[in-house]
């Protein structure tokens, strides 16, 4: 029996189990080495690991994990969680686990737009997030392709990098008047027929293809995603939900279910940073430890 099972081993699983090694709680990793960041070549605003590799930052910690006799790392999948009177049973490909308190942070589930050369591009030239790699695209000419309710918000975002873009609404709804008015007042040209390619050279964006046979030359661009952590090893816990599939959680990062705690991507459904994955995986596993302690006092 566990004290900690943590389901994933990024930052925020590594983080996490860290902290509880500290602490002197026999925690286990579970991971199958599948991060959702696998295409990303360099990650950024992590202090004193600017510009590694997510591969890197990880074997590094690992090292870190590895020091403290109280955690164990398996590389595994999970395929079922159940909760007991007193704990959790954790089911892999290959063991059955046992623990009183249960972390997740299995990240997100990530689908990309299904147009021909996402895959290709993804990771080199398209991109979902600005303030990850925004700085890498300055100067560049962009196509911002997201659907009509961010269109602003993303259109004053990426023009803090680059002046040159071009604004796609990638779904059918329409821009509201005050929208229009501010791509209007930025000189922004504004597309809304359907994308059928991402036109590239090993990766790296050419063109952009639409629907009605148009085709604009591109350097790069960000693209919307949709995430989720619909996983379903954790049906049986029946976790609670808020309306948009945020696991509902307390202000320690428990869920509805007592022993059950949530952290980074998984936490609020939204891609974020290294660096915040791991201080979200530090602070909740501190309450973890606190639970523990109080439990058997």
């Amino acid at each position: 029996m566990f004290d900690v099972i943590i389901i994933g081993g990024g930052p925020a699983g590594l983080a996490s189990a860290l902290t509880l090694g500290r602490a002197l709680k026999t925690t286990l990793v579970i991971d199958n080495n599948n991060p959702r960041n696998k295409v990303t070549q360099a990650s950024h605003a992590y202090l004193t690991q600017d510009g590694i590799s997510p591969e890197a930052l990880r074997s590094n910690a690992e090292q870190d994990v590895n020091k403290y006799e109280h955690v164990q790392r398996v590389l595994d999948t999970v395929t079922h969680v159940e909760q007991a009177t007193d704990h959790f049973i954790i089911q892999t490909e290959t063991t059955t686990y046992y623990a009183r308190k249960l972390i997740l942070a299995m990240g997100l589930k990530e689908i990309l737009p299904d147009i021909t050369g996402t895959q290709a591009c993804y990771g080199t030239s398209l991109f979902y997030c600005p303030w990850c790699d925004g700085y890498e695209l300055r100067n560049r000419s962009l196509i911002v392709s997201v659907p009509a309710a961010q269109v602003r918000h993303m259109s004053k975002l990426v023009l803090n990098w680059s002046q040159d873009i071009v604004v796609h609404v990638a779904d059918d709804a329409s821009l509201d008047d005050e929208d229009k008015a501010y791509l209007n007042s930025k000189g922004i040209h504004l597309i809304t027929s359907a994308i059928t390619e991402f036109q590239h050279k090993e990766g790296q964006l050419t063109a952009v293809s639409f629907a009605d046979g148009t085709s604009i030359n591109r350097d790069g661009g960000l693209i919307g995603i949709e995430v989720n952590s619909y996983f379903d090893f954790l049906q049986p816990l029946q976790l609670q939900r808020e309306d948009n599939g945020r696991l509902t959680t307390n202000n320690f990062g428990e869920t509805s279910v007592p022993g059950v705690f949530v952290v980074g991507e998984s936490k609020d459904i939204m891609p974020s940073q290294l660096i915040d994955a791991a201080s979200i995986g530090n602070t909740v596993a501190k309450f973890v430890a606190m639970q523990l302690i109080v439990d058997n006092d």
